[in-house]
C-alpha cells in the first residue's frame, strides 16, 4: 500500500511555502497507479488552497534538465543582485537564494507560461515528434498499460500556490533537448489534455502525466485521438489500443522526449 512520507524542513530559516515548494514529501511503496492517484487525490484535499504536483519519473535527470531548461531566454531569471555581497559559503546565501530567488523564480515562469505572447499554437506541436519509430510508439502504449515505477521507487512531491493545475509546470518546467517539447510547447499539450477532462498531475525527464475528471466525456474520443494523433505518428492500431486504454484508466501518460523507447532501456518491437 503506497504511503505519504512528509519532509520535514530541517532549516528554521528556509520559508516554509518554499520548503514544501522544494520537496513536500514522498509517495513510497507504490504497487498501483490506482495507489499512486489515491495519494495525489489525498494530498490536494490536504494542501488546499495549494496545488500538487509529482515528479513522475527520474528524478534526478527531471531536475537536470529542467535546470537547463529555464536557461531559455524567456523563463531566464537573472538574481545576481539579489545575492551581490554575500559568499557562497556564507549561510546567508543560501538563506537569500531559497527566501528569495526560488519564489522569483517561480512567480517569472508562472507569468511567462501565462503570457498569451509566448504562448505556443498546439498544431505547432505536429512536427516534432514525427521521428518516432514503432519502439517509441510501442512504448507510448506500454507507458499506459503498465506501473513504470518500482516498489521501491519514491515518487517526489512538491506543494505550491498556482492559479490552475496547467500552471504547475511552473513548479519544474522541461524540455531542455531539441528533439523535446519545450516548456511552452508541454504547456500547450497541457492545456488541450485540460480540454478533454485530464487535469494534469506532473512530469518528470520523461513523461507528462494526468489524472481523468468528472469533465472527460467519452464522446469527445475521436478528437482527442485526432489530436494525439496529429502530434504523434500513431497507426489506427496504436490509436485503437490507447483509445481503450484512456476510456479503461484514471489516468493519461504521454512522452515529451526525445526516444522514449531508450527511457525504457529496451526494444519493445
Amino acid at each position: 500500500m503506497a504511503k505519504i512520507k512528509l519532509n520535514i524542513r530541517q532549516d528554521d530559516e528556509i520559508d516554509l511555502d518554499v520548503h514544501q515548494f522544494n520537496h513536500f514529501a514522498d509517495i513510497v511503496e507504490i504497487q498501483s497507479w490506482a495507489e499512486l492517484l489515491e495519494c495525489y487525490r489525498s494530498l490536494k484535499e490536504d494542501v488546499y488552497p495549494k496545488k500538487v504536483f509529482l515528479v513522475l519519473d527520474d528524478r534526478a535527470q527531471a531536475e537536470y534538465t529542467s535546470m537547463h531548461a529555464v536557461e531559455d531566454d524567456r523563463l531566464y531569471v537573472d538574481f545576481s543582485d539579489d545575492l551581490r555581497g554575500i559568499e557562497v559559503d556564507d549561510p546567508r546565501w543560501e538563506q537569500s537564494y531559497q527566501n528569495v530567488c526560488v519564489p522569483k523564480q517561480l512567480q517569472h515562469y508562472l507569468q511567462q507560461l501565462n503570457d498569451p505572447t509566448q504562448q505556443q499554437r498546439f498544431e505547432s506541436l505536429a512536427e516534432k515528434m514525427q521521428h518516432y519509430d514503432q519502439s517509441d510508439l510501442e512504448a507510448l502504449i506500454y507507458f499506459n498499460q503498465q506501473l513504470l515505477i518500482s516498489r521501491n521507487t519514491e515518487t517526489m512531491v512538491k506543494v505550491a500556490t498556482v492559479e490552475t493545475e496547467a500552471l504547475k509546470l511552473a513548479m519544474l518546467p522541461n524540455g531542455y533537448f531539441s528533439c523535446d517539447f519545450d516548456p511552452f510547447e508541454n504547456y500547450a499539450l497541457i492545456q488541450r489534455m485540460q480540454h478533454y477532462g485530464f487535469e494534469f498531475i506532473g512530469l518528470g525527464a520523461v513523461l507528462l502525466g494526468w489524472i481523468k475528471t468528472q469533465d472527460f466525456n467519452a464522446e469527445k474520443m475521436d478528437d482527442l485521438m485526432q489530436d494525439l494523433a496529429l502530434i504523434y505518428p500513431l497507426e489506427f492500431r496504436h490509436q485503437e489500443q490507447l483509445k481503450a486504454l484512456i476510456l479503461k484508466n484514471d489516468y493519461l501518460i504521454l512522452p515529451y522526449s526525445e526516444s522514449p523507447q531508450e527511457y525504457l532501456g529496451y526494444d519493445l518491437s
